[in-house]
């Protein structure tokens, strides 16, 4: 992905200029508030924005560009609500096997035995394989979509926010089963979240988002860990941590991001920016190395304002 921009019918532009590559078999993840722009490029990577929205930039994959020919084939969708994914009135083997019939040339025996596999493979036998959606629990239907998604080998799969609906204990089962899956299948996987401390376990790389740029992109651990973009060290500390006693009050990012259209000159954050000055007011920053990570911040972590 390279230069993307997505503009609203409105002329509002809700993404603007986020480039990244993904490598073979890594999870890479996009993070940041609500309205940061990640669903919106998951989407553009999809070819799934909503009708009169305007994509500029280059989405490729396999060194062309990606297009709805490739999305239940090359590339796969798990989207928030497992429920949305999954048709009522049908049983969910069944459903597994008419995505197989529709990319490859298989009789229906060869297809429900692809999707008997697929759906073992997630740990779903065949009593929930031979049920309907609103007969499982809604770990077992995230499964489900999971096996869905993987069924016809994907290089890529794009899980938009996959667990919101899911308590804790499941959020995290779902995540390492999804990882291990796409691992399994030398699939890549494009996790966009706003749970930080899952990304922090699961991700390989992870991209921050605010007001539609990337803020801060290099390995998971150095930027979760050591963060030099203000947003990213906000973000992360008003996340509880162990040994924090539960009553302790932590920070929080003052302020709220901006809508889209809205930023005006200079940085983004600057507004919500403890270290802001009038060259970060006056100024957009340009993307930047700094401590082996791009960052698009005037002054870093380390660097004096």
């Amino acid at each position: 992905m390279n230069g993307l921009r997505i503009r609203f019918p409105d002329g509002d532009e809700a993404v603007r200029g986020v480039s990244f590559d993904l490598a073979a078999g890594e999870v890479f993840a996009l993070v940041g508030e609500s309205g940061a722009g990640k669903s919106l490029t998951a989407r553009a990577l999809l070819g799934m924005v909503p009708r009169g929205v305007t994509v500029r930039g280059r989405v490729l994959l396999d060194g062309g560009p990606v297009t709805r020919a490739h999305l239940g084939r090359r590339v796969a969708w798990i989207p928030q609500d497992a429920v949305s994914a999954l048709s009522p009135v049908h049983r969910v083997e069944d459903q597994l096997a008419f995505a197989v019939r529709a990319v490859a040339r298989a009789g229906r025996r060869e297809a429900l035995s692809a999707a008997r596999g697929a759906l073992a493979a997630v740990g779903l036998g065949p009593e929930a394989a031979g049920a309907y959606p609103h007969a499982l629990s809604g770990g077992m239907r995230q499964r489900a979509v999971i096996a869905l998604a993987l069924v016809n080998g994907p290089a890529l799969v794009v899980a938009d926010e996959p667990t919101t609906a899911l308590d804790p204990e499941r959020r995290e089962q779902v995540l390492a089963l999804l990882r291990e899956r796409c691992a399994a299948a030398g699939a890549t996987l494009l996790l966009v979240s706003h749970d930080l401390t899952a990304v922090r376990r699961h991700a390989d790389r992870v991209a921050v988002m605010y007001a539609g740029r990337i803020t801060e992109l290099g390995g998971a651990e150095p930027v979760l860990e050591r963060p030099v973009a203000p947003y990213t060290r906000g973000l992360l500390a008003s996340l509880p941590r162990p040994g924090v006693p539960r009553r302790t009050r932590l920070p929080v990012l003052a302020g709220s991001p901006p809508a889209p259209g809205t930023a005006g000159a200079g940085c983004g954050f600057a507004p919500r920016c403890p270290g802001a000055d009038d060259l970060c007011r006056r100024e957009e920053p340009a993307l930047r190395t700094v401590d082996g990570r791009a960052v698009v911040c005037h002054h870093p972590s380390g660097e004096a304002a």
